[in-house]
């Protein structure tokens, strides 16, 4: 049985040290690249290493000075991105390291009710906390964006992928019912397996229902947790991994087919 993650349910403390463990992994990261290295694309569509790292750092400045509101600090953040394009790579990860040892300083003083605060998120108006799990997930997705383009494997276990993990599971049902649109009647078991592992389960009774087991679903996919990631973040093209034998198709081949097809479910 795999039990669904629960959203805008993470207390300060641990929202803490899911931001550390990410930042640290980033920083660890970016002190073994070169001005090469920054240059060269990540697996985000049009940017390269740096610009996953400008995208980051622009984004923890304007949000660093937000109070939760409807109006996010776009503007602010647009225009610190286009500042820190002119920088190096180097200089774009002193800067990530200087705001992010400011923002985890902030972080950690969040009084539950400043979690609680409600406020603009990618997922919609929720309370501060949400807006807070997403970023952790968005600083990993990019983080693997990288690591992956450059050959630099890690960060796969601890509370950040676990998080990442989450969101994907958070998402199931739109993935299932909106994404793949599964017919009525049936069913689909999701396995990750290696440094994450987990089942997805979800049943379409007039619309998706993410369920915590299913017996007999009607398809079936199993693929290590890098590979779930990288496409349900839209990364890659699911025919390779597919050919390759990283995602293996169980069941109903033609539904199988349709999930492994639409996983992607981020922007």
């Amino acid at each position: 049985m795999s039990p669904q993650p629960r959203a805008a349910m993470t207390s300060g403390p641990e929202l803490l040290a899911e931001f550390n463990e990410c930042w640290q992994s980033w920083r660890e990261l970016g002190a073994g690249l070169d001005e090469v290295d920054w240059a060269q694309p990540s697996l985000c569509p049009g940017w390269s290493t740096r610009d996953a790292l400008v995208h980051l750092t622009s984004a923890e400045i304007g949000f660093a000075g937000w109070t939760p509101s409807p109006d996010p600090p776009f503007e602010q953040i647009g225009a610190e991105a286009r500042r820190l394009r002119g920088a190096s790579g180097a200089e774009v990860l002193a800067e990530f390291e200087a705001v992010t040892a400011r923002r985890a300083e902030q972080i950690g003083n969040f009084s539950e009710a400043d979690l609680d605060a409600i406020g603009w998120s990618p997922a919609g108006s929720g309370p501060h906390r949400r807006y807070l799990e997403i970023r952790v997930f968005d600083t990993w997705a990019h983080e693997q964006d990288v690591r992956v383009a450059l050959g630099r494997a890690g960060h796969l276990s601890g509370a950040g992928p676990r998080r990442s993990l989450d969101e994907a599971h958070l998402a199931f049902g739109y993935i299932v019912g909106k994404k793949a649109a599964l017919p009525n009647g049936s069913s689909v078991t999701v396995r990750v397996h290696g440094a994450q592992q987990r089942e997805l389960h979800a049943q379409i009774v007039g619309r998706a229902q993410v369920v915590d087991q299913l017996h007999d679903p009607a398809c079936t996919l199993d693929a290590d947790f890098l590979t779930f990631m990288l496409l349900a973040c839209g990364r890659i093209d699911p025919a390779g991994p597919i050919e390759q034998g990283l995602v293996r198709l169980g069941g109903d081949m033609a539904l199988a087919t349709r999930v492994a097809n639409n996983l992607a479910f981020t922007i």
